[in-house]
């Protein structure tokens, strides 16, 4: 049994209180009974704690308010009426605080596409841009509801189209929360819904059109009896804000396009005659203030063609379906972001694992030399004097043999020393020293060493420590496995790090199979190492190729 996500649950829940929202408009009887109603309702349905709506214009002014607060105690002076509007851009002054219009959401209330009106609404929390969205779709409501309470009773007939209209709006809000749970893709979403806003408005086709990121309007397959030879007809076309085209001006200015093949209109004439259809519709898709495009709707199958309340229909759908595409979009964002930190935390584990394997596998090492070296030879030195006797004089041989076993032993002690911490590191120009220091080794293992430094003499011990490390893993990855002549080693300041290059002309080998050669664990310990350091590594090699290893750690280190 499937399960409503989050988001299902939260897009029913605004569609059913915006139905039961416009079901309370459709009971009023005047203009202002619609005005006091929708004050109450945009209060209740935005979580608010004051709302206005207020009839009138911008260039006219508002000459009755309708004001509803959370505080029925106090509700809201003339004074905080006016700020309220002015911080929504409905005033002739701009609000008393610049983060005031934050959490403040305001609508224009429209009557056949003539403003006659505003509801805004404020609380202490800033408004989501859903909440906005849903704001535009309840004031498009209110406008149809002023337009059905201001007609008279030779306007009968006109109402009772409105009150259809109404109801197909409802009927399209409805559908969008039932296609927005069953379509599995958006594509799926807006296929679902161009049927449904087809068969709600007698339409024989509907389609999308989606404003591509270059400002180019293209249509989206799979709309409603769009077949291919209809696709590949409507070719995209440019839109843009300062457009004067019509594309531009519906997307952008939201104007609503009307036309049908008896119309006089030469641009509507031209235009039907490039979609090769008798009728079309287009309004506005739009979320907010962001605009996705425009919904359109050909070839009407009623007598007269398209009617204005099915333009009405079609710009339900049009906000509707931004409301959905924005959340869907938010949904997917999410999405990612989730993906993208299980992968960041899948990393930080394996790294986390394999730094503890390396200093497992260090220690071991370190063990296993102190073994096989140095602890080897102090017991051959034991042998000998146990073989002498207490009594027994120490001849010339023997002294030469003892004295050669304490002195390899000595060396190998300093070396192993010297590998886990040089003395010289934490003195001036440490770094450079030890690192001289250590190429010095190479003498009589058959490798030419060239050596390029160019360091501060002063620099964080930590950092100078973990350089060094780096250095001598990769060195001693060339002493011991790559039979080289020459090593070249590199170390500098760059772009605020320090860069270290070490290229040897030795046998090389495959670098995808490193983990699977013995004795390879240094490579990896570079890696790790320069990672959690926040810098960066890469090796290059190839058999009989050479090899070429890289490490860069940030100077913060």
């Amino acid at each position: 049994m499937a399960t409503a996500s989050p988001f299902d649950a939260a897009l029913r829940d605004v569609l059913g209180a915006l139905r039961t929202a416009t079901q309370e408009l459709g009971a009023a009887d005047d203009a202002a009974e619609v005005a006091r109603r929708a004050a109450d309702l945009a209060l209740r349905l935005s979580g608010s704690t004051g709302a206005v709506v207020a009839l009138g214009t911008r260039e006219r002014g508002f000459d009755r308010c309708f004001p509803s607060s959370a505080d029925v105690s106090r509700g809201l002076s003339d004074g905080a009426v006016s700020e309220l509007l002015a911080a929504a851009g409905f005033g002739s002054r701009p609000p008393s605080r610049r983060d005031q219009a934050r959490r403040v959401a305001g609508a224009e209330l429209r009557s056949r596409g003539d403003m006659v009106g505003a509801v805004v609404v404020t609380r202490p929390a800033d408004y989501t841009d859903s909440e906005r969205v849903a704001l535009d779709i309840f004031a498009a409501h209110v406008g149809l509801a002023l337009t059905g309470a201001t007609r008279s009773n030779a306007q009968a007939q006109s109402v009772r189209r409105v009150e259809r209209a109404h109801e197909q709006a409802v009927e399209v809000l409805t559908t969008v929360s039932s296609h927005a749970v069953k379509g599995e893709t958006l594509s799926e979403f807006y296929r679902r819904l161009a049927q449904t806003v087809g068969e709600l408005v007698g339409a024989e086709r509907v389609l999308f059109w989606r404003l591509e990121p270059n400002n180019v309007l293209a249509p989206i397959p799979g709309g409603y009896r769009i077949d291919d030879r209809m696709l590949a007809r409507l070719k995209p076309t440019p839109c843009a804000p300062e457009g004067t085209d019509l594309a531009s001006r519906v997307v952008f200015h939201d104007l609503i396009f009307r036309a049908n093949d008896i119309s006089v209109h030469p641009e509507h004439a031209y235009v039907l005659e490039v979609l090769g259809v008798s009728s079309a519709i287009s309004v506005p898709w739009r979320a907010g203030e962001e605009r996705l495009g425009l919904v359109a709707a050909y070839d009407s199958t009623r007598p007269g063609g398209f009617s204005r309340e099915d333009t009405w229909v079609l710009q339900k759908a049009g906000l509707a379906a931004g409301l959905v595409t924005r959340l869907w979009q938010a949904q997917e964002d999410l999405r990612k972001t989730v993906v993208r930190l299980t992968k960041v935390d899948s990393a930080r584990q394996l790294l986390l694992k394999n730094m503890t394997t390396v200093v497992e596998k260090e220690r071991k090492r370190f063990v296993s030399e102190l073994h096989d070296d140095a602890l080897q030879k102090l017991t051959a030195a034991e042998l000998l004097i146990a073989r002498l006797g207490p009594d027994a004089p120490l001849d010339a041989a023997s002294r030469a043999r003892l004295k050669n076993l304490l002195e390899q032993t000595d060396t190998a002690l300093r070396r192993l020393v010297f590998e886990v911490r040089p003395p010289a590191l934490e003195g001036p120009d440490g770094l450079a020293q030890s690192i001289r220091d250590r190429v010095a080794m190479l003498e009589g293992s058959g490798t030419t060493a060239e050596l390029a430094l160019e360091l501060p003499r002063e620099m964080a011990v930590d950092l100078s420590a973990m350089v060094f490390r780096q250095v001598a893993e990769a060195v001693t990855n060339v002493e011991r496995h790559s039979g080289a002549k020459t090593v070249r080693i590199g170390v500098s300041i760059h772009d605020g790090g320090v860069l270290g290059v070490i290229e040897d002309d030795g046998r090389g080998f495959v670098v995808a199979e490193r983990s699977n050669l013995p004795g390879h664990l240094g490579l990896l310990a570079l890696r790790e190492r320069a990672l959690m350091a926040g810098g960066r590594y890469k090796i290059e090699s190839a058999p009989a190729k050479g090899t070429r290893i890289e490490f860069w750690i940030p100077l913060g280190q």
